[in-house]
This record gives structure tokens, C-alpha cells and sequence, in this order.
């Protein structure tokens, strides 16, 4: 991920005593009474609890977002971190004798990469990159797992089982569950679904053995949630406190309430419920739906649980290594031969008022199913699942066309949708992540796209082609055109004409950029990759008219492109510019955006907007 700062005027000219609390491969998280701050640093050796004497600058952080991306500054914003600390002296004052992370990473060295991924995404609460986690997230495993904290159920099962042998009153065999899970919590902290099941089960063992049961599961859920939020009011702005507590409430819910069913009916139906529960989640997450992996969670979860504890005891010293990398070899054959089978809708994801309608009905639906109201549950049932069905299909792609210039950062991606044809003009490309994976893939599914018709990729610069590769390999592209005689062409009405016909006279390659152009509901647009000043002046000498309502900057908005005479000669209402937020090059450059000012012509940008989508009706 790209990362760029605006300096501030904050500075620490004397030095202060920051905590660690929290500790990535990268990057760690320090605190000084109520402020967080985020220092980035490579391959430290920083536990959580260590104390630190730093001098140094804090500066705002700004990262360079890409369209459907993870937004780490949001992330770290929902944590209340606002600032970044540049550090110009350190020392440590106070170490954490118990080195967890460093455990961690002596653990993980003995684990190939797949298998390291896997105990990192299920054990640990953390993800790093690899095929297990693609399978992960494409099967939607890995949100069901972390988010709803459903395994540590199962380890605390696990555990009571075991010490049950050892100790025949119900005492200390939760005593003993809870230290052992304690010390689990110590590896993963700060992950707060580990935190707040742990605070959960030490009230119960409170409220059930001290307190004789004085108070009920729901209060003690409650409080629990009041004292976190009285901790850290950040937690409300986080999907995972949400999850953490939404989720046991739903199954504490149904334990109560359905107390007619019983044996095989009530643990199927604590699953189904939970898995509709998510339902919003996962299309906000994944901008799909898939059908059959709510059964595919359902069979897999035991594995993944086995996988958990054995992982457990390989932390713990336990040589499991070789174990452990051949069940992940086996479990990632599974998922590779069970993925394309995997039927999946796309849509758009779910608003949050919609997420909050959503489980506000079907609480609703589960207290009158309680009740035996079969009328106002079939109702509501009815109801709700026409309701989604019409959300699932893809009625707006049908009735509407649109322009979408992607945001990829510093490069061109362009998506052009009429009705079920969707046709791409570069990609984009970047070396740090796959923006096809990462941005334009997530970014299809979000407009309900299942495959692209037609891809064009206006000349070789990693910038507008460095996502092809990866496109091809994992959504399907029926055609992909590069070559300059293959214009015009026409697809659904949509007619594409290139004006760059002079390639075979250059060597450079933004010499050899096609410079494109199309209509859209009677709106023009000019697509110019990299263009130079030269070809443009050449395009005007033999075309007497290019019509232009929305134009896309050339190179970026270099002043190599966009002279004046070019943008006087097209004429446009608006320009575009796809640009990357502080990059390097110093894009756009002043004279273009003079230019475009100078002309009266409307900019804008993606790196102040992030995807500029224009929208029409048939």
C-alpha cells in the first residue's frame, strides 16, 4: 500500500513515555495517556506492553486509497488513531519479559507459507498473503471465523471436556478453562473477540460459583459491553464489537426462546439463523452472496477447530509442524476442487440502515416463530426474503448505463456498463498489491458485473496494463483487444474509434497510446492513455471534429499532454483526471490544471474523489 504524509506542525520537542499496545509485522501502535499514534517500522522486536521514551514528530497520515480496497486509515481511525509519530530517538525504558511476539514469529518460521497464513487468519487474528487466505475470503470462511469468535466456543468445549477427566466439580474445570484461554488471549491481544469471550466467561465464573447466580447471562453480556465501551468508545465503530456481541445474543436467543425444539432441530437451526445473520455482512465484505457456503461452513468448521487447538499446542512447543503443513496441504486441495462449484450472486453492499433493518427483522421473525405466531412469522419470512431477492438481482445494471473512471491510484482504469455488457479500458497496475484481486475485481461485483466482454489496453505502461495478467487469470474476459487496426469496433450499440492511427511511425510507447473516444446516452467522452502533445496535434490536423462532453486527462495530467491548443480544440464540460494521491511525479501539473481553468472546464479528480462514475437512464 502506498503511503504519503502531509506534514503537521506537531512536534515533541521534549520526550515522553508511550505504551505499545498493540504490535504488527510492520507497524506498531503507541499510546501516551489518550492519544494513539501510529509508528511504522519494519521488522522490529516491540512487544504489547513495552514502554518506550521516543522524541519525535507527529504528522497526519494519509494512505493512498484504492477503489474497493482496505482503507488502513479508516482502520486505524476506527481504533482512534489520528496521527502518525516519526520517531527521531528511542529507547526502551521498560520490556515485556513474556516476548509473545516473538514466540510468534519463531512458531511461524517453522511453518511454510500456506500453513503460516492459515494460523495467522484462525489462531492469531492476523492475515498474511497466500493461497489459504484467498481460499479464505473466497469461500467466505475467514469472516465467519474471526468476526463471530464461533472456534473459541468450540476450544472452550474442548478444554471442559478434557479437564472434566482431571476434576469432577464444574468449578474448577471452568477455573482451569479460563486460565488456559487466558493466556490464548495474551498471544492474540489486542483482538477483542478473544478479550471480550474471555471477560464474558470470568463474569459467569463469578456470577455462577461466587455469586451464586445472582445475575443473568444477558446482564452480564451487557455490562460487559458497557464496561468496553467505557474503556475505549472506539470499539462502537468497529464491525467486530458489533459481531462479537450480536452474535452469542442471537444464539442466547434461540436457546431461550425455541425450548419446544429439541436435540438435532435446535442445533441446526443456531446455525442457519447465524448464517442469515451475516448475510448483510457478507455483502458488504464480498459484494456477493455465495449459495452453498453456509453448508460448506457448516462441514468445514469442525476441521478448522481440530486445525485451531492443534495449532494451539504446536505454539505451546508441541512439534506439530510437519503435521500441521500436511493438513494444510489437504484442506487447501479440498477448497481449490470445491471453489468452482461455489455458485455466487453479486451485488452491492449493504447500507448500515439497511444492516440494521435487517437483523431488527429478523429478531422480529424469531420472537414470533417463539411464540408459534405462524401468521406474522410467514409473513415477515415472505416479506423480508422477497425484499432481498429484489436487492440480489441485477435490476439497475438492466435499466441504467454508466462510465466509471477506477480509481487504481497513479494509473488509468476506465468501466463502461450497458445493460449486461461491460467493457474495460486498462487496467492499472501496481507493485505493491493486485489491483485486480484487490480493487477491480471487488469493484464488478459491486456493480454486478460477472464478466467483462471486452478489455482494451491503450498502450504497455505498467500503469494501465499491470493488472491484466491477474484479470485474465481470475474473472473471465471474453476479449481483449491492444492492437490500433482493430478500430473501430462496436459492442451493444457502443461504438469505439481510436484516432491514434500513427503507432507504427513511434518507438516510444505513450508515442503508441491509443486515444479513444465513445457516446453514451448522447454523452461523448475521450478516453487519451499517455498521449503526447505531438499526437494530439496530429489528431487535430486530420480530424476536423472530435465531439467531447467528458474528457479523461492525458498521462495523468503531465504536462506532456493536454496543451492547450488540444483541450481549446475537444472543448469538454468536464475533465478527469486519474491520478494518485501525492505521488511522486508531481501529477497533475499546475500548467494542465491552469489550461482546464483557463477554459471554464470542470476537474476532477480520483485522487480527491476516489471512482468518478457517471449514471444514465435508459
Amino acid at each position: 500500500m502506498g503511503l504519503s504524509f502531509i506534514k503537521s506542525s506537531y512536534s515533541y520537542d521534549t520526550s515522553k513515555d508511550f505504551l505499545v499496545i498493540e504490535v504488527k509485522e510492520n507497524y506498531y501502535i503507541v499510546s501516551h495517556f489518550y492519544e494513539r499514534l501510529y509508528v511504522s517500522e519494519y521488522d522490529h522486536s516491540h512487544e504489547v506492553g513495552d514502554i518506550l521514551l521516543i522524541r519525535g514528530e507527529k504528522i497526519d497520515f494519509n494512505f493512498t486509497t484504492y477503489e474497493s480496497s482496505f482503507d488502513f486509515g479508516e482502520y486505524l481511525h476506527n481504533k482512534g488513531v489520528h496521527h502518525q509519530l516519526i520517531i527521531k530517538d528511542k529507547r526502551i525504558k521498560f520490556s515485556n519479559f513474556l516476548k509473545v511476539n516473538n514466540a510468534k514469529k519463531r512458531f511461524l518460521s517453522n511453518l511454510d507459507d500456506d500453513t503460516k497464513s492459515m494460523v495467522q487468519s484462525i489462531l492469531f487474528g492476523g492475515g498474511s498473503s497466500g493461497d489459504t487466505k484467498e481460499l479464505f475470503q473466497d469461500l467466505h470462511l475467514n469472516r465467519l471465523i474471526s468476526s463471530s469468535g464461533l472456534y473459541l466456543y468450540a476450544l472452550d468445549s474442548l478444554f471442559l471436556f478434557l479437564f472434566s477427566f482431571i476434576f469432577k466439580k464444574q468449578k474448577y474445570q471452568d477455573l482451569c478453562s479460563l486460565i488456559l484461554l487466558a493466556f490464548y488471549s495474551i498471544l492474540t491481544f489486542p483482538r477483542f473477540v478473544v478479550i471480550k469471550f474471555i471477560f464474558i466467561k470470568l463474569l459467569k465464573f463469578i456470577n455462577n460459583h461466587l455469586l451464586k447466580e445472582r445475575f443473568s447471562y444477558l446482564s452480564l453480556v451487557a455490562f460487559s459491553g458497557v464496561i468496553f465501551l467505557l474503556i475505549d468508545h472506539n470499539y462502537a465503530y468497529q464491525d467486530g464489537f458489533l459481531l462479537a456481541y450480536f452474535i452469542p445474543l442471537l444464539v442466547f436467543f434461540i436457546r431461550n426462546s425455541f425450548t419446544r425444539l429439541r436435540g438435532w432441530r435446535k442445533k441446526i437451526l443456531i446455525p442457519v439463523v447465524v448464517y442469515i445473520s451475516f448475510i448483510p455482512f457478507y455483502l458488504s465484505f464480498y459484494h456477493e452472496l455465495s449459495i452453498f457456503s453456509f453448508f460448506l461452513q457448516f462441514i468445514l468448521l469442525p476441521f478448522l477447530f481440530i486445525f485451531a487447538f492443534l495449532s494451539f499446542l504446536g505454539f505451546l512447543g508441541i512439534p506439530l509442524y510437519q503435521g500441521l503443513n500436511d493438513y494444510t496441504s489437504f484442506f487447501n486441495i479440498f477448497l481449490k476442487n470445491i471453489s468452482p462449484i461455489m455458485i455466487k450472486i453479486y451485488a452491492s453492499e449493504f447500507p448500515s440502515y439497511l444492516i440494521l433493518i435487517f437483523e431488527l427483522v429478523l429478531l422480529i421473525t424469531l420472537y414470533y416463530l417463539s411464540i408459534r405466531n405462524r401468521n406474522m412469522s410467514k409473513g415477515l419470512i415472505i416479506l423480508s426474503s422477497t425484499a432481498l431477492s429484489i436487492y440480489l438481482l441485477p435490476i439497475k445494471p438492466l435499466v441504467t448505463s454508466s462510465v466509471s473512471f477506477i480509481n487504481v491510484g497513479q494509473g488509468d482504469s476506465c468501466l463502461i456498463q450497458k445493460g449486461s455488457t461491460a467493457i474495460l479500458i486498462d487496467t492499472g497496475g501496481n507493485l505493491y498489491q493486485d489491483l485486480a484481486k484487490e480493487s477491480l475485481i471487488p469493484y464488478f461485483k459491486k456493480n454486478q458485473i460477472y464478466d467483462i466482454d471486452l478489455l482494451i489496453t491503450t498502450h504497455n505502461d505498467y500503469d494501465h496494463i499491470g493488472a491484466v495478467a491477474s484479470l485474465i487469470e481470475n474473472f473471465k474476459v471474453k476479449n481483449y483487444v491492444t492492437n490500433y487496426q482493430a478500430f473501430p469496433l462496436t459492442i451493444s450499440n457502443i461504438t469505439i474509434t481510436n484516432y491514434n492511427t500513427y503507432t507504427s511511425m513511434w518507438n516510444e510507447e505513450n508515442d503508441r497510446s491509443l486515444v479513444l473516444s465513445f457516446s453514451v446516452r448522447n454523452t461523448n467522452f475521450v478516453i487519451t492513455g499517455d498521449a503526447p502533445i505531438k499526437i494530439e496535434k496530429q489528431i487535430i490536423k486530420d480530424n476536423k471534429e472530435i465531439k467531447c462532453d467528458i474528457l479523461k486527462v492525458g498521462h495523468h495530467g503531465s504536462k506532456t499532454s493536454s496543451s492547450d491548443e488540444f483541450i481549446s480544440y475537444l472543448n469538454p464540460s468536464e475533465a478527469v483526471i486519474s491520478v494518485g494521491k501525492n505521488n511522486k511525479y508531481g501529477h497533475p501539473h499546475p500548467s494542465v490544471i491552469t489550461t482546464l481553468n483557463r477554459h471554464n472546464i470542470k476537474i476532477r479528480r480520483t485522487d480527491l474523489e476516489g471512482t468518478i462514475k457517471y449514471s444514465f437512464v435508459f
